[in-house]
């Protein structure tokens, strides 16, 4: 088990908690039960860590005692789903870094269109250059065939 399948089962646990608050050792307990006393001890740290996680994200907190967590303001937002907040997460930090990184995008768009803009404008130039000269040529030679 990952910290965050943990932490989706103990946020769910405490969001369908009838007064969205749990007792953290009795959790441990049903959790833990039917393990051998090594995986219990393992999973108790999961959960542990899972707990770190969500009282840092804000999804739960610490009640009035140490062994009670209560339901936190952006847990009741996500309705106790942790896999919608990680989801949303990702998206609003992908969001900011494309938020970031897209005036370099945009300046550098900018930048080969004046570029392309610039060739065609002399590229443009050199053929009506071209074309006067060999008007000019052609001018000469028929004026030198008349005579």
């Amino acid at each position: 088990m990952e910290v965050h399948e943990a932490a989706e089962i103990l946020l769910k646990a405490v969001h369908d908690d009838m007064n969205g608050r749990i007792v953290f050792s009795d959790f441990l307990a049903h959790q833990t039960q039917g393990y051998s006393e090594r995986t219990a001890v393992e999973l108790i740290g999961i959960y542990n860590k899972a707990l770190l996680v969500l009282i840092d994200e804000g999804l739960s907190h610490r009640g009035p005692g140490a062994d009670i967590i209560e339901l936190g303001q952006k847990g009741v937002e996500f309705k106790g789903d942790y896999k919608k907040y990680i989801k949303k997460k990702y998206t609003r930090n992908f969001l900011e870094k494309t938020r970031r990184i897209l005036p370099i995008g945009t300046f550098l768009l900018a930048a080969i269109g004046f570029y392309l803009t610039y060739l065609k404008k002399a590229s443009n130039e050199r053929k009506a250059k071209a074309n006067v000269a060999q008007h000019r040529k052609d001018s000469i030679a028929h004026s030198k065939t008349k005579r």
